[in-house]
C-alpha cells in the first residue's frame, strides 16, 4: 500500500517549526549581577584604606591630647579593556522567507551581544592586567587576580570545614563573603554536606533552593549565594571563589553598544563593542582556594 505521505510528494508542506535553540551557555552572574560604575579613561583609579589595630584606649581626665600617625589611603588602579564582537548578514538573507526570526541581521545582533557578554563574564572573572600603551592591547585585571587571601590545596577535597575556614579568614579582615563561584563539581558536592542537607528545608516561595543548596548560612558569613560558574576552573583544577559583591563594580568607560559598519558590499556589517574595567574596592574583599579535587 502506497505510503500517502511521502516526502517524494512535492505537493507536501515541509514541517518547520518557528522554533530556534541555542544551547551554548549565557551564564553571566557576574556582568549581570554586580553593580555598575562610571570610567572616565582607560587607566582607571581609586582608593582604599584601612583602620589602626584595635587598642586598650583609656586616658586620665584632664590629659594632654596625643598624636598619633596617619596612615595615607593606597591607591588602586586597572586597565579598561576593549572587547568586540563583529556580525555580517547578506541583504539576500534579509529578504528571504525565514522561521524564527523577521530580519537575519537583528538576530545576529542579538547573537552577538551574548557572545560579548560571556567574553566579559571571562574577563572580570580571570583577566591578567595588561597596559594598552606601546603597542599593547589592554586588559582588566580579574576577579582571581585581585584577591589576596588565597590558598591551594593542591589536591585536597573541599570540605565543610575547609569552606568555613575560608570565610573566617575572610570575616578575620572585617568584612564578610556573600557570594560564591565554583565549578559545578564543587557545587554538587557542597549540596552533599550534612549541614547543607537542613538548608534544603526553605520556603518554596523564597525560589533559591530548588532541590539544591543555593544559599549558605555561616558564622563566619551570614548569608553566602552560591553559584555554579563556567569559568572558575583553570585547566583540571576546582578552583572555588568567595568575594563580598558590594566590593567588587564593573566600570564602563563604554557601555555595549551596536555599531553599524559602512560597507560596499551587497549586505549590512554590525559590531558590537564594549569598553570596561573591573573595581575591586578592597583585595581583602574575598578568597580563593585553588586546586581541590
Amino acid at each position: 500500500m502506497a505510503n500517502a505521505f511521502s516526502y517524494s510528494d512535492g505537493a507536501v508542506r515541509e514541517d518547520l517549526l518557528d522554533i530556534l535553540t541555542n544551547l551554548s551557555p549565557t551564564d553571566t552572574q557576574l556582568i549581570t549581577g554586580l553593580a555598575t560604575s562610571k570610567a572616565m579613561a582607560q587607566r582607571h583609579e581609586w582608593l582604599t584604606d584601612t583602620l589602626s589595630d584595635v587598642k586598650t584606649n583609656a586616658f586620665a581626665e584632664g590629659a594632654n591630647a596625643t598624636q598619633h600617625a596617619v596612615t595615607s589611603p593606597t591607591r588602586l588602579i586597572n586597565y579598561t579593556q576593549i572587547s568586540r564582537q563583529g556580525f555580517q548578514v547578506s541583504d539576500t538573507e534579509r529578504a528571504v522567507n525565514t522561521a524564527n526570526f523577521n530580519d537575519r541581521y537583528n538576530y545576529e545582533a542579538e547573537k552577538a551581544m551574548k557572545m560579548i557578554k560571556n567574553d566579559m563574564e571571562l574577563a572580570v572573572l580571570r583577566g591578567s592586567l595588561a597596559c594598552g600603551a606601546a603597542a599593547v592591547t589592554g586588559q582588566c585585571k580579574g576577579i582571581k587576580n585581585w584577591l589576596s587571601l588565597v590558598t591551594s590545596q593542591s589536591g585536597i577535597s573541599l570540605s565543610e570545614t575547609t569552606f568555613n575556614d575560608y570565610l573566617q579568614n575572610v570575616w578575620n579582615v572585617g568584612t564578610e563573603v556573600n557570594a560564591a563561584y565554583m565549578g559545578i563539581t564543587l557545587k554538587r558536592r557542597i549540596a552533599s554536606w550534612t549541614g547543607a542537607a537542613t538548608a534544603k528545608n526553605t520556603e518554596v516561595n523564597d525560589k533559591r533552593l530548588v532541590n539544591t543548596v543555593s544559599i549558605y548560612e555561616a558564622d563566619a558569613a551570614k548569608i553566602v549565594k552560591l553559584f555554579a560558574h563556567r569559568h572558575v576552573n583553570e585547566s583540571v583544577n576546582n578552583d572555588i571563589v568567595g568575594i563580598n559583591e558590594d566590593l567588587f563594580r564593573v566600570a564602563y568607560l563604554r557601555k555595549p553598544f551596536n555599531k553599524d559598519i559602512p560597507s560596499s558590499a551587497d549586505g549590512k556589517v554590525g559590531e558590537i563593542i564594549s569598553e570596561y574595567t573591573l573595581e575591586c574596592l578592597q583585595p581583602w574583599g574575598g578568597f580563593l582556594g585553588e586546586k581541590h579535587l
